[in-house]
């Protein structure tokens, strides 16, 4: 992962180690929550994904919220 401050631009995929299941989170609707929350613009509320086939690994994107989640809370939000 990069430095605080420096651009990754790697797609997000890639970025946390998304892997696709055979049924998964839509794609489309995690990146666009996590452009979201990357973006200081944390979405109110849990994040609900639907279940589709070939979508990204359910284990590995709530992780990753989970994660980001804590990272926000601990700086007091984007400032």
């Amino acid at each position: 992962m990069s430095t605080p401050g420096e651009e990754d631009d790697r797609p997000l995929y890639e970025r946390f180690g998304f892997r696709i299941a055979r049924r998964g989170y839509d794609r489309d609707q995690v990146e666009a929550y996590l452009t979201q929350l990357l973006g200081g613009a944390p979405p109110a509320g849990n994040p609900a994904f639907e279940l589709v086939r070939r979508g990204y690994e359910r284990g590995r994107v709530d992780e990753v919220i989970t994660r980001l989640h804590g990272e926000a809370a601990g700086r007091g939000g984007r400032s």
